[in-house]
């Protein structure tokens, strides 16, 4: 009986752990995403001569099409914010969480690497979904028109290398 009391509570504390390691990889996504975001909206005001609302509204442009990159376009900016913080930051923030618990990894240089690589597996949206889905909706691709290939890799690349934040952020919020 008491073996079986065991195993229970050690179920118990493994989904207790998977819970956390899930919703700490869901924040810290949140908090890459935004850190993404701030890192294009900055590139496209410095290097590449537009707003900086512009990327985001470019994103909104998924629903509200070619009248998104017209000027300045607050449904599209806020469109855009939802959908990138909702979409791809919830989803690669939820799988790096399972990664984190499923290989145990609870620190830094590992976290940081998985979250690189999980940040270079994300390029799978601008090059598969996201044409797909904008083509299907709009018949052009607003994204890839708008966003070199190149700033692209690099935003991926500092959205995957926030999850270095991972154990700071799953240390405060696992208490919770």
């Amino acid at each position: 009986m008491e073996a079986s009391a065991k195993s229970v509570t050690g179920i118990n504390e493994q989904g207790i752990l998977v819970k956390s390691a899930i919703k700490s990889g869901i924040i810290t996504g949140q908090i890459a995403g935004l850190i993404m975001a701030v890192v294009v909206m900055t590139v496209f005001a410095i290097f590449l001569g537009k707003s900086p609302l512009f990327p985001v509204q470019v994103i909104g442009s998924t629903l509200v099409g070619e009248n998104a990159l017209n000027g300045f376009h607050l449904g599209a900016l806020l469109l855009g914010l939802i959908l990138h913080q909702a979409g791809p930051s919830l989803l690669w923030g939820f799988i790096y969480g399972v990664l984190v618990s499923k290989f145990s990894i609870n620190e830094n240089p590992k976290t940081a690497i998985l979250g690189l690589g999980v940040g270079l597996i994300s390029m799978v949206g601008p090059y598969l979904l996201i044409p797909f889905v904008m083509n299907t909706l709009h018949g052009v691709d607003y994204w890839n028109q708008n966003v070199p290939m190149l700033w692209d890799w690099a935003a991926h690349i500092v959205f995957g290398a926030s999850f270095a934040l991972y154990p700071v952020i799953n240390k405060r919020f696992s208490k919770n």
